[in-house]
């Protein structure tokens, strides 16, 4: 056999393979964006350079317990765990996949003991009945390719893979906003019950003021009875607060992988700081959404499937060689006379499918038009996400400011119903209306601010989070075979 000429055939159906692909020439949709968002105004200072805090973007919280139980999600979190080892499946696929591009190599061994049949058709005069056959060779087999359905196979692969490491991060993305969000909620509580705990200090002198003035003949029963029933419906709204902080308890428990029996979190009455979300422009949304960069991946896949399905109209052509040696006995089994070889290309093309490739063909088309119009619908959902959730700050801060007032203006009015029942001005009618309207006033005060944390929460969340494209595999990691990593991970 010629080696050299086997070399030449394979090195050049090699480069024939590497020059052609019949799947059209990718192109990112378009999308028209406008200069800011239409709710970003006298909020947040938008920064044209994203600043947006990349990694661990809870961070900018500043709770440190917080920053502990997100930790705790990424490592321990049964439903990241097991997307993340999807994820590693879809990269070995990958990697069986890209192996069509080069030849096979195999090896040709056996040794049988045959008979044949003494009434086997053409059977010569001088074959023996009863005889060895012994093989020991080499193969090799390579798809040309030449019209690029492997290469777009693995293209569409690849793009496959990175569409679902964005589908991991957007899946931890949303986990640690729900543990941020549920995390913040608890929170709100313990500052609720400080606020309860505080107005409960509060309403027990004033009972034991009025309780006195029982005592003395100055106060009714009627006013001992209204303050004893304020005191009492405050300590019953706070013993309200218990069994909700053990449910959020529980589902935080769940978040970050450990048995909500066993769970516990610390009191932490101080006040929500809310933090200064740099905003950035909305052509930047699209590289820091990582659903943006799955439905563009798994658009750029359509697109090379239909490069895959235009190649089955073409010959598919195949290289094919064999060495070896082939004896009726062990004696003298690798000697020259008992030297084989083959070496020819085969090719397979359809003659006749009734439209079936017509069909193929059509179908990948449409599916991409699908994909397209898919990552037009995740945009457009993601620009709704960011202003929504900007809608909401916005009327938020204006109504903390109202509410800021209502509070100061209640507090006012309790204490002055304080001073005038000591005096004997008023009733405790008056006092008791007034330390109502100063608790729901506070109530709703911590109420507010926690939405605001929850809502700043979904803000960060509709940005991105610290997720940005460049965050995505890149074809050289794939090639090299890293062991996949869940993004972002401290």
């Amino acid at each position: 056999m010629n080696k050299v000429r086997l070399s030449v055939c394979l090195l050049s159906a090699w480069v024939l393979a590497g020059c052609s692909s019949l799947a059209p020439k990718y192109h990112v949709p378009q999308m028209t964006l406008a200069a800011q968002y239409s709710e970003h105004n006298g909020w947040q200072v938008g920064d044209p350079m994203d600043a947006t805090h990349r990694g661990p973007w809870w961070t900018i919280l500043a709770d440190p317990q917080l920053d502990g139980l997100e930790h705790k999600l990424i490592q321990n979190n049964p439903d990241l765990q097991a997307l993340l080892a999807h994820h590693i499946a879809l990269e070995n696929q990958l990697v069986a996949l890209r192996s069509n591009l080069f030849p096979d190599i195999f090896g040709l061994g056996g040794i049988d003991r045959n008979r044949q049949s003494a009434h086997r058709p053409l059977r010569g005069p001088n074959q023996p009945s009863v005889y060895s056959s012994n093989i020991l060779g080499v193969g090799v087999g390579y798809d040309t390719d030449l019209w690029g359905r492997i290469r777009d196979e693995v293209r569409a692969g690849t793009y496959g893979v990175q569409a679902d490491a964005a589908a991991l991060a957007s899946a931890q993305l949303s986990l640690q906003a729900d543990l941020a969000s549920t995390y913040m909620a608890l929170r709100g509580l313990d500052w609720t019950e400080q606020v309860y705990n505080e107005d409960i200090h509060q309403f027990e002198i004033s009972y034991q003021i009025t309780l006195a003035r029982f005592k003395g003949g100055v106060a009714s029963g009627l006013d001992l009875n209204r303050a004893k029933a304020q005191l009492s419906s405050v300590e019953a709204l706070r013993d309200h607060l218990v069994g909700k902080r053990i449910v959020l308890e529980h589902a935080i428990a769940v978040l970050v992988g450990e048995d909500p029996n066993e769970f516990h979190l610390a009191y932490n009455p101080e006040p929500i700081e809310l933090p200064s979300i740099p905003i950035g422009v909305p052509s930047q949304l699209l590289q820091r959404r990582p659903d943006v960069a799955q439905a563009e991946r798994q658009l750029a896949a359509a697109n090379a499937q239909i490069g895959v399905a235009k190649a089955a109209y073409f010959p598919d052509l195949t290289l094919n060689a064999d060495l070896g040696y082939e004896s009726m006995g062990p004696a003298r089994w690798l000697s020259a006379p008992n030297l084989f070889w083959n070496l020819g290309p085969q090719f397979l093309v359809t003659l006749f499918d009734a439209h079936a490739l017509d069909a193929q063909v059509a179908a990948a088309r449409d599916q991409y038009l699908q994909r397209t119009a898919q990552y037009r619908s995740v945009v457009l959902k993601a620009f709704q996400d960011v202003d929504d959730q900007l809608g909401l700050l916005n009327s938020e801060q204006q109504e903390a400011q109202d509410s800021g007032d209502a509070t100061l203006a209640a507090k006012k009015t309790a204490q002055l119903a304080n001073i005038q029942y000591k005096e004997g001005a008023v009733n405790y009618l008056e006092v008791a209306i007034a330390q109502a309207s100063e608790l729901e006033a506070e109530r709703y005060d911590v109420a507010l601010q926690t939405r605001r944390a929850i809502d700043t929460v979904g803000l960060i969340r509709a940005l991105g989070g610290g997720w940005d494209r460049n965050s995505l595999p890149s074809v050289n990691s794939l090639d090299q075979q890293k062991v996949a990593q869940v993004p972002n991970h401290p």
